[in-house]
């Protein structure tokens, strides 16, 4: 079985509300679901450097201080992930713009939850409605 190594951020806002990608219908992993921007994390690099290099690809944005939230393995599609996930309050001085995917929206945990997810991702959001409480 594959397996793939990806970096993620829960980008957040001053409402809480988390940024999502809209994937696009042609790509190879979950086509047409919404997820979190990041990716693939490359030999070498640690998830962090990973997840820097994917943003400023993806989204041209410059993480500052992201909080390490978990890891977690899962299987999709026939493909063992280990999965790191981060989060951050967003920087508006940092306009979003998007290279990767169809399009993007800002979602409550609760809006994000009624999207075209994954179960995996479902429990995700769990996790960070606990840190959102928090922070």
């Amino acid at each position: 079985m594959r397996r793939r190594r990806v970096s993620v951020i829960f980008l957040y806002d001053k409402d809480k509300r988390i940024l999502m990608q809209h994937r696009e219908e042609n790509c190879d992993i979950l086509p047409g679901y919404w997820g979190m921007f990041g990716g693939g994390i490359e030999e070498g690099e640690t998830p962090l450097q990973a997840l820097r290099r994917e943003l400023v690809e993806e989204i041209e944005y410059r993480l500052s201080e992201p909080h390490f939230l978990f890891t977690k393995e899962y299987e999709q599609d026939g493909c063992i992930f280990e999965l790191h996930s981060f989060a951050e309050r967003y920087d508006i001085k940092q306009p979003i713009v998007q290279h990767e995917g169809q399009g993007h929206g800002w979602f409550t945990i609760d809006e994000a939850s009624k999207l075209k997810i994954t179960e995996s991702r479902k429990d995700d959001l769990e996790r960070v409605r606990k840190y959102l409480e928090i922070v």
